[in-house]
């Protein structure tokens, strides 16, 4: 299908105080659209802050960085609020994150389409569509508080596909989860791949969780390594 995601020579470095950290040390990556690649490494070693440049939450300090033929080096905001409402998806370890305690999953999962502009008429079907989907439709009405921690994570699955992204970005979905129910994730995200086409770039350090992906790529002290597929 050709390069979706494709990173050449990424840094990140951050200043705190008078030092220098550099997370990410010049990174050559490359994704086709449709493939689910799992990276792996310590914590610290740059994987949730290649995510966030992959989300547009930040910007590399050098390098090129595109998605699906996007520049995100480039955009700035207009085009950057809705690359990341409409281009990508994610889903983080920590519920709080990912869902509003005060609403419903149906109004969680309507929330992103609202901040969209997507018609109001269109919010409920696509929210209803995407609950059945990952198995909640009886607990729609529900706020997260009464709902168990894998079926909280099944509603942000919703919540991050809500306005149809191509790309999902996984900071470890299954951190905060028993076994029985990671598993449980990390089917659904294999069935909700085959059903809406998504690219998924997941990081974990569950080895049972990274063997789904068709790809393992270990980070350590921000520059990728070993392939261990």
């Amino acid at each position: 299908m050709g390069e979706f995601i494709v990173c050449k020579q990424v840094v990140r470095a951050y200043k705190i105080d008078t030092r220098e950290v550099i997370a990410l040390r010049g990174v050559d990556f490359e994704m086709n659209q449709g493939d689910w690649v799992a990276i792996v490494g310590p914590s610290g070693a740059g994987k949730s802050s290649l995510l966030n440049l992959l989300g547009g939450l930040d910007k590399p300090t050098a390098g090129q960085l595109s998605v699906d033929g996007i520049d995100l080096l480039s955009l700035r905001g207009a085009a950057l609020v809705n690359y990341r409402l409409k281009e990508v998806g994610f889903l983080w370890q920590q519920t709080l994150r990912n869902l509003l305690p005060g609403r419903s999953a149906l109004r969680n999962v309507t929330l992103p389409m609202m901040l969209a502009g997507v018609a109001p008429w269109k919010r409920a079907p696509r929210a209803k569509e995407l609950l059945e989907a990952v198995g909640l439709k009886d607990q729609m009405y529900k706020r997260p508080g009464l709902l168990s921690g894998g079926q909280q994570q099944r509603v942000a699955m919703a919540v991050a596909l809500a306005n149809q992204p191509k790309l999902l970005l996984a900071d470890e979905p299954t951190g905060e989860l028993d076994s029985k129910s990671a598993i449980s994730i990390v089917n659904m995200l294999q069935d909700l791949r085959e059903r809406y086409g998504l690219t998924i770039l997941m990081v974990t350090h569950d080895p049972d969780v990274a063997a789904y992906a068709d790809r393992i790529l270990t980070l350590r002290d921000g520059a990728l390594g070993q392939n261990l597929t």
